[in-house]
Formats: structure tokens, sequence, C-alpha cells
């Protein structure tokens, strides 16, 4: 299980929003907090995800969550019509944390 905290301006729109997404990611659980409450919340978190509201912020956030990866939901993602956008969102920063780093290759060193 993936846990991925979704950090949102007052914690309703993220909320909705992973209990609307939850259902297509099985193997994630979200935990939605405020920026404010972000560092309660990582505990155990895998990723941060920002909802686009909080976009101004990311680069804060990011020093507060390392060494998890980090990612903005577009902004589109929050309405209705946006899930798969956000699913979209949610599969790329899963894959980002299964992924291995990239080596660096020695042969000029």
């Amino acid at each position: 299980m993936t846990t991925i905290v979704l950090v949102c301006a007052a914690g309703v729109s993220g909320t909705f929003l992973a209990r609307r997404i939850a259902p297509s990611l099985p193997d994630v659980e979200f935990v939605v907090t405020t920026e404010h409450a972000l560092e309660d919340a990582l505990a155990g978190a895998d990723a941060v995800l920002i909802a686009a509201q909080l976009a101004s912020a990311e680069d804060a956030i990011r020093l507060r969550a390392a060494p998890r990866p980090v990612a903005v939901l577009p902004a589109d993602a929050m309405a209705p019509a946006g899930s798969i956008l956000a699913v979209d969102a949610v599969d790329a920063l899963v894959q980002s944390i299964a992924a291995p780093p990239p080596q660096r290759s020695t042969d000029n060193v």
C-alpha cells in the first residue's frame, strides 16, 4: 500500500477528491491535510500531492516533504469531471516512487 499525502487549502476539496478517486486506486491510501498541518501527516507517507490552489507553495512544501517525491495536481483535477486527471497524477507519482533512481555513468570519470 502506498500512502500519499494530499495537501489542500482547507482539507475539504482534498477529502472530496480522495473519496472520488480512491475506488480507482485500491493500492493507494490518501491522507488529506492542510499546508499548516503537513508535518503531522508526513509520518509514513510515501509521496506528497499538492492541490493546484497551493501550487505557489510547491517549493516550500517540497523542502518540508523531502526526500519524498512531490507533484502538483492539474487545476482541472479538483473539478467533478477531473477525476481522470487526478488518477493520472497519482499513477505518475506512484511510478516515481517505484522507479529506481537513475544511475550515473562512471565511464568518463
